[in-house]
């Protein structure tokens, strides 16, 4: 009889922990950058005031020619909340030029390292808007 509740009360321990919801985020089990560093990726440009709205991610006004970015998800983090990244100043180096300006959107789409930039700011950084993409590096300031 013992032995009999014993193996009864190991297997419905065994099925409740088998049975367990495993719940995970991929925000929560990703291993975040800091804010120190240079980091390298592809600029993209973008329109705040028709892409998006005029309010970016960090919940200040943006327009067309404002000399802001958006962070790439993988580093800005959960979209939904205020990253640690806005209105941080970062120094964005491309194939025509170096410019500063300030994080206040999210792009969803853009991987590690990547920035959506207004086109004031492509222009300064890539230069020909028609090539729509361009290598870059920054890091903050």
């Amino acid at each position: 009889m013992s032995r009999t509740l014993t193996l009864l009360i190991l297997a419905i321990f065994v099925t409740l922990v088998c049975a367990a919801p495993i719940t995970s985020r991929q925000d929560e089990l990703e291993k975040r950058s800091g804010t120190s560093g240079t980091f390298t990726g592809t600029g993209t440009w973008f329109l705040p005031a028709s892409e998006g709205g005029s309010t970016g991610a960090c919940g200040k006004k943006e327009g067309n020619n404002s000399m802001i970015v958006a962070m790439n998800r993988p580093q800005y983090g959960n979209t939904s909340k205020k990253s640690k990244w806005c209105g941080k100043k970062l120094k964005i180096k491309g194939p025509k030029g170096t410019v500063t300006a300030t994080v206040n959107d999210a792009c969803p789409e853009c991987k590690k390292g990547d920035l959506d930039l207004t086109p004031k700011v492509f222009k300064k950084v890539i230069g020909d808007m028609n090539k729509g993409v361009g290598k870059i590096t920054w890091h903050a300031v």
